[in-house]
């Protein structure tokens, strides 16, 4: 098990190795700032910026600073923040005299760790600075919370000095604790991801007109699918066209590189397919998409949609995504990754969880039949998702509490 020594020491001997490669942001030269938000990457990137915008309506003048792991997360935090006045920077190496300098620069009153960013140096840092210490939408897969139990004493040690930690639920409250956390300092205050839903929401009512799937289309769509789902996906497609010819459908595979086996799955049922980029030129009764983006524009134009992921023990994806646009929604029975929002729609919506190709067949073609009830069921859902949003003002209210307390 390694100690918070061993982990320091390490650091000191690997900081010659760094000095001369490692760019200024990277050695903690940063910008001052009273608030200090720390993310690793892209899905970060967005939560932090939900959560800041709702700080901003509450503290408007506090200097904000963000740092990003990785640079598509400093990116896409410039692509959502370019407006705002937010500096934003690659983060320091978790390196002692990095954090260090990175403190002595910054001096923040507040540094706040986005989700499961757990930086050692960092933290004792910021203690050592009389810093604030927060955690904002706390989360720990189950993956992570292995790794990270065995760094229990360690991480015991750093959670002490946190003023308070707000988390996603109550499991991720739970698994926190068990790695140290104080329970009294565990605050649950849901998903700030879902506030950010709702503004792609509105940016793509503003697209649709230049959306390259027409209003008329009905479409049925596979999104998320992964490696062991083709098959089941093809075979509902296939079984939907014969009931149903004038339906189109959209194919989305999780990773791009699984449109190669998505391809040869259609083939060999001979069913006619072409490529999202490739739209509107080329015509076919299903879609294979081919970019990363789309996706929740498909949603938003689709008659029902299966969030894939779910029927192989891989977690799932966000069931709350077609539900944004009042779509009925089916999902597998592997939605580890999303058990809230999973059971908030089983709660709501009934008979959304299939188990195969032949299950998903039966349910849309109810659907398709029963507009009605489609209709419903999208609306139920939406229902589902409403009872999450609110988390980033929460959030917001969690940081202005920390800069409400006195300073040590």
């Amino acid at each position: 098990m390694l100690s918070l020594a061993a982990y320091r020491t390490i650091g000191y001997l690997l900081t010659p190795f760094f000095n001369r490669k490692v760019p200024p942001p990277r050695r903690g030269d940063l910008p001052r700032a009273e608030l200090w938000l720390h993310a690793a990457s892209v899905g970060e990137a967005q939560i932090a910026a939900s959560i800041i915008r709702a700080f901003r309506q509450k503290r408007p003048k506090t200097s904000i600073l963000l740092t990003l792991q990785t640079k598509t997360g400093l990116l896409k935090a410039r692509e959502l923040l370019g407006s705002e006045k937010v500096a934003l920077s690659l983060a320091p190496w978790d390196l002692p005299a990095y954090a260090r300098r990175a403190f002595q620069k910054v001096r923040p009153r507040v540094f706040a760790l986005i989700e499961t960013e757990i930086w050692p140096n960092l933290i004792l840092e910021a203690q050592r600075q009389n810093t604030l210490l927060l955690t904002l939408n706390g989360r720990l897969s189950e993956r992570a919370f292995r790794r990270y139990r065995l760094l229990r004493g360690l991480l015991k040690r750093l959670f002490r000095g946190f003023r308070a930690l707000g988390v996603i639920g109550p499991l991720e409250a739970r698994r926190f604790e068990a790695l140290g956390a104080p329970k009294d300092r565990l605050h649950i205050l849901g998903n700030a991801k879902y506030d950010l839903l709702y503004e792609r929401k509105k940016q793509l009512s503003g697209k649709k007109d230049h959306s390259k799937l027409s209003s008329s289309q009905k479409i049925l769509t596979f999104g998320s699918l992964r490696g062991g789902e083709e098959k089941e996906a093809v075979k509902a497609v296939s079984l939907l066209r014969k009931r149903f010819p004038e339906i189109s459908f959209v194919l989305a595979p999780r990773h791009l590189e699984r449109l190669k086996a998505l391809g040869k799955e259609l083939q060999k049922r001979k069913i006619p397919y072409t490529f999202w980029s490739r739209l509107p030129e080329d015509t076919a009764p299903v879609i294979l998409l081919d970019a990363i983006g789309p996706l929740l524009e498909v949603y938003a134009h689709s008659y029902a949609s299966f969030v894939g992921g779910s029927l192989v023990p891989r977690g799932g994806q966000n069931p709350f995504e077609p539900a944004l646009f009042e779509r009925p929604l089916l999902f597998g029975p592997h939605m580890e990754n999303f058990p809230y929002e999973a059971e908030a729609l089983q709660e709501t919506v009934n008979g959304i969880v299939v188990k195969n190709g032949e299950e998903i067949f039966e349910k849309f073609s109810y659907w398709l039949e029963n507009p009605s009830e489609a209709q419903r069921a999208g609306k139920l859902a939406h229902r589902a998702l409403e009872k999450f949003l609110g988390a980033s003002r929460r959030y917001a209210s969690l940081l202005q509490e920390a800069f409400n307390h006195p300073p040590p």
